[in-house]
C-alpha cells in the first residue's frame, strides 16, 4: 500500500443503491415463468455472485446458450422493476460530490451487467462524478477475484496501489485486498468478520467523508 489515495472505485448495490428487493423480484418472476424452484435463502446465498454462476447453483443447468437465455430475461425484469424505484442510499450521493469536488478519480465498478448499471446510472445522475463505468460481465472472473477492479483502476489511468475500493460484500472486499487496494466496507447491521478486513468498517456512507479516506492511508 501506499501513502496516498487518487481513485474510489466504488461498488453498486449495497452501496450507492439497495436494489436488492427489485433483484428477488426478478428471480421470483423468472422462477415462476419458467416453473423452477426459488426461494428467499436462495437469493440470499448468491447475491452478488454473477448470472453465470448463480443459475448453475439455483438450477444445475450448465448448458451455455441455456444460462444466458435465463439470465437475459432475468435482467429485463430487474431493469424494469428498477427503473421506477432507484433511490441512492444514505451518504452516497454526498460523498460521490465531495470526493469529485476533492479531485479523486471514481469508476463503478459492479458484478451487474452493464445495461443494468446505465440504468441506475441515468436514474440517479451518476455520470457527472464517475469517470468510468465497468460491468464485471466484461473481465474473465468475477469476486473475489480482483479483475472488475483492476479493470476499473486501468480505466481511470490509477496504480491499484493509489485505489480504494467501497464495497458492502464479503467477496468484494477480498478482491479489493487481492487486487493491492483499500477497501471501505459498507455493513449496514451485519457484523461480519470478512467486513471487518476492511481498512474501515461502517454502517452507512454517512459515516464517510473525503477527509476520512485521505487520513486512511
Amino acid at each position: 500500500m501506499t501513502d496516498t489515495i487518487r481513485a474510489i472505485i466504488w461498488d453498486l448495490d449495497g452501496v450507492i443503491i439497495d436494489s436488492a428487493e427489485e433483484h428477488k423480484r426478478s428471480w421470483y418472476r423468472l422462477a415462476a415463468e419458467e416453473g423452477l424452484p426459488f426461494s428467499d435463502q436462495q437469493f440470499y446465498d448468491t447475491f452478488g455472485m454473477r448470472n453465470d454462476a448463480i443459475i448453475p447453483i439455483l438450477w444445475n443447468i450448465t448448458d451455455k446458450a441455456r444460462v444466458q437465455e435465463l439470465a437475459d430475461k432475468k435482467e429485463a425484469y430487474f431493469r424494469e422493476f428498477v427503473r421506477d424505484t432507484a433511490a441512492p442510499l444514505p451518504g452516497a450521493i454526498e460523498l460521490l460530490a465531495g470526493l469529485k469536488a476533492g479531485g479523486y478519480k471514481q469508476a463503478l465498478a459492479s458484478s451487474t451487467p452493464i445495461k443494468n448499471i446505465e440504468v441506475i446510472s441515468e436514474a440517479l445522475g451518476l455520470k457527472r462524478y464517475l469517470s468510468a463505468l465497468v460491468s464485471g460481465e466484461t473481465v474473465p472472473h468475477g469476486k473475489p477475484a480482483p479483475d472488475v477492479f483492476l479493470k476499473a483502476a486501468a480505466e481511470l489511468g490509477i496504480e491499484p496501489a493509489h485505489c480504494l475500493v467501497i464495497e458492502d460484500a464479503v467477496a468484494g472486499v477480498e478482491a479489493a485486498h487481492r487486487g493491492g487496494m483499500y477497501c471501505i466496507a459498507v455493513a449496514g447491521e451485519r457484523d461480519l468478520p470478512g467486513l471487518k478486513a476492511a481498512e474501515l468498517m461502517v454502517k452507512d456512507l454517512t459515516q464517510v467523508s473525503p477527509e476520512i479516506i485521505r487520513d486512511l492511508a
